[in-house]
């Protein structure tokens, strides 16, 4: 499932198909972000980046950045330099601006580009962290590849995703919210409903954790931890390139 390209489980996950998508969805993606995770995903990301556990003289690379959250929290907690990567060149926008709003040092260094064919040469990175990004992928094995050619040896790769709870109390609760208090709120919010029912049928397709952490380790990586976060609504992977 996970080295699937194409189409999987009914779900057009080409680069051009997700690109036109998240373009569409840019206006309201930080405001049904905060809904979709019951506005705990500034807590996710503060975890995530602990585990990062960044310098200040390193630089990291956010893939999926999105419109710029964990690149601006990042920043805010260990001072380190990010470059952000996107295939959506409407999020970068959006990430620019909220960038240039919130600080008075440069402009953000993000570039449009396939995190399954990473634009950056070998080694150049400390560290790098995906948010939510890596469901979108057809390729999860290859996008795996391209983070461990990136990053110098020892460097930590950090994954958010989303996911459905084990629980069987939480489970069918998470699921009413996911498949249809979500695209519900998209409509009501002006956003494409459409779009949001792909994602949560996108958090529902995603592989266990187990099989994600078991390609990640036939890739390069050492696992160092995987975590259920907010009782198993989202996952932290924390990975390390062996070297």
């Amino acid at each position: 499932m996970t080295n699937q390209e194409g189409p999987a489980n009914g779900l057009d996950k080409r680069p051009e198909v997700v690109e036109r998508m998240f373009d569409r969805i840019t206006p309201t993606y930080d405001r049904l972000n905060r809904m979709m995770s019951l506005t705990t995903d500034r807590g996710w990301r503060a975890k995530a980046l602990w585990e990062l556990a960044a310098e200040r003289s390193d630089v990291v690379l956010d893939v999926a950045t999105g419109t710029g959250d964990m690149a601006l929290q990042a920043v805010r907690t260990s001072g380190c330099r990010v470059v952000g990567l996107d295939l959506s060149r409407n999020m970068l926008v959006s990430a620019v601006a909220k960038w240039d709003r919130e600080r008075n040092d440069g402009p953000y260094p993000a570039v449009q580009g396939n995190a399954l064919a990473l634009p950056f040469r070998d080694g150049a990175f400390d560290g790098a962290m995906v948010a939510f990004g890596i469901r979108n992928m057809p390729n999860v094995g290859t996008f795996l590849d391209e983070a461990c050619r990136v990053l110098r040896p020892g460097g930590r790769l950090v994954m958010l995703e989303l996911s459905v709870p084990s629980n069987p109390l939480l489970r069918p609760i998470f699921l009413f919210h996911l498949t249809r208090m979500l695209p519900w709120m998209a409509r009501t919010q002006g956003g494409d409903a459409a779009a949001y029912r792909y994602l949560s049928d996108s958090i529902l397709a995603f592989p266990p954790p187990r099989e994600i952490m078991a390609l990640a380790e036939s890739k390069g990586f050492r696992q160092l931890s995987s975590t259920a976060l907010t009782m198993g609504a989202c996952h932290l992977y924390v990975l390390q390139k062996d070297g």
